[in-house]
């Protein structure tokens, strides 16, 4: 009767879970089964099992959590989502942040970008009025062409944001493809190897993301690399200045050896195609990066903007 009561228990907590945390969570004990060998490797080889865990633990706290937790993570702006820890960081605006807003504007990074030309246009409109209060009136400007450019200037402006943004939304689609990969990479290189064997490619997939935001930002980030990787590879990586084309040969090295561990070919041509994914999201941020919005439009907008608004008063 206790068991009994202990499953009817149960199996009401799990109904009144939504679908999609349900099936997320029942899928993180596969996971932690499907990786139990890891636990007699090194700590790298065992990322699966930690990630399994907290998958679980996520689960639970989902099933049980406090609704006074998620409100207050709602004020505060922070996306709720118990069952993926890769989401704790995560910050949205809500309606609720007008206040946070306006005490953080003094250290906006937009407010300091445009402090230069929105100097100049204050520095203008006190010249103008000081002139035209102690040096008699001025004589008008008709405002008939601030009407009539008005609506080429915002034409231009959504040009601008719309340039951007689609810049914008395309890296953020190879960013994803980039995580998507490297996870069925590393799924398959412990599906088709034991947990030794499959280490080092396991280090060189985890170092691949941190290696191509260094690579595009113009960075190096050797303690993170030293904390994924061997001492020689973080210093061949050092020595090299394409890391990604490195780590990505590093890659195919590793998969068409393989072959010496009992991997079949079709199972290293799985791999394969994962780094071949891999390189081209590589091939497309490069292309982003190195073709910015064409000068002619920012400097005519530019142009255009400082002279409509310095003559406005």
């Amino acid at each position: 009767d206790v068991e009994h009561s202990r499953r009817r228990v149960g199996r009401h907590a799990v109904s009144a879970m939504p679908r999609r945390q349900l099936l997320l969570g029942l899928a993180a004990p596969a996971l932690a089964v499907t990786a139990v060998p890891a636990l007699t490797a090194p700590p790298a080889a065992s990322l699966a099992v930690h990630a399994a865990a907290r998958q679980t633990h996520s689960f639970r706290e989902a099933a049980c959590g406090s609704a006074a937790a998620r409100r207050r993570a709602v004020r505060c702006g922070r996306v709720v989502c118990a069952l993926s820890p890769a989401y704790d960081s995560t910050m949205r605006y809500a309606a609720v942040d007008w206040a946070k807003n306006l005490r953080t504007l003094p250290t906006s990074t937009i407010l300091k970008r445009i402090s230069s030309p929105l100097l100049f246009n204050v520095l203008v409109t006190v010249l103008i009025c000081a002139s035209q209060a102690f040096g008699g009136p001025l004589p008008p400007l008709p405002p008939l062409p601030h009407q009539l450019l008005g609506s080429a200037l915002g034409l231009l402006l959504v040009f601008r944001t719309n340039a951007a943004y689609d810049r914008f939304w395309e890296a953020r689609k190879q960013w994803g493809v980039v995580t998507s990969e490297c996870r069925a990479l590393a799924g398959h290189a412990v599906t088709f190897m034991t947990p030794q064997q499959a280490l080092p490619l396991l280090s060189l997939t985890a170092a691949f993301p941190v290696v191509v935001k260094s690579y595009l930002r113009g960075e190096r980030d050797s303690r993170r690399l030293k904390a994924l990787l061997a001492p020689s590879e973080v210093l061949a990586l050092d020595a090299v200045v394409n890391q990604p084309q490195y780590v990505l040969a590093r890659l195919r090295q590793l998969a068409q050896a393989a072959r010496q561990v009992g991997v079949s070919e079709k199972e290293r041509e799985v791999l394969l195609k994962s780094v071949g994914v891999l390189g081209e999201c590589v091939s497309t941020c490069e292309r982003i990066y190195n073709t910015p919005i064409p000068l002619s439009y920012s400097r005519h907008t530019s142009r255009f903007l400082v002279f409509y608004a310095s003559t406005l008063p």
